[in-house]
């Protein structure tokens, strides 16, 4: 089966692809700012809450904003996130609400940003997730 005469025309104006240039620098990034919940009254046995996390915006040479992975660890013991497997993603934004957690536990979180070529920062800053309305 051949080709039509405009997709052989298309081939051949267009080209074949063109490598993009190397990119091997991590996007910079400033760490997560804030990680926080809102439990009033007392805190009783199977209640479960939402952290809210916020960081700024990564800032990379290639990749926009728009398309900065954002990759977050959570840990029940400070400095104990296990930084080879993500525990949430996100894309392009700069805050993000976990799932519901149990509220009997303490948690940690740290945020990294990755960019489109894999690169991603080594941050460990870490917020431990705070109760706002004790």
């Amino acid at each position: 089966m051949s080709l039509p005469a405009v997709v052989l025309t298309v081939l051949l104006v267009v080209g074949p692809a063109r490598a993009l240039a190397t990119d091997n620098t991590p996007p910079v990034f400033e760490g997560l700012q804030s990680a926080w919940t809102c439990i009033p009254g007392p805190i009783g046995a199977g209640q479960q809450t939402h952290y809210h996390l916020s960081w700024n915006a990564a800032k990379d040479d290639v990749t926009p904003s728009s398309k900065i992975i954002y990759k977050i660890y959570r840990a029940t013991s400070s400095g104990g996130e296990n930084f080879s497997r993500r525990t949430y993603r996100t894309v392009g934004v700069t805050s993000f609400e976990t799932p519901l957690l149990p509220t009997g536990k303490t948690f940690y979180f740290v945020v990294r940003s990755r960019d489109r070529a894999g690169n991603e920062d080594s941050n460990t800053i870490e917020k431990e997730g705070q109760n706002l309305c004790e």
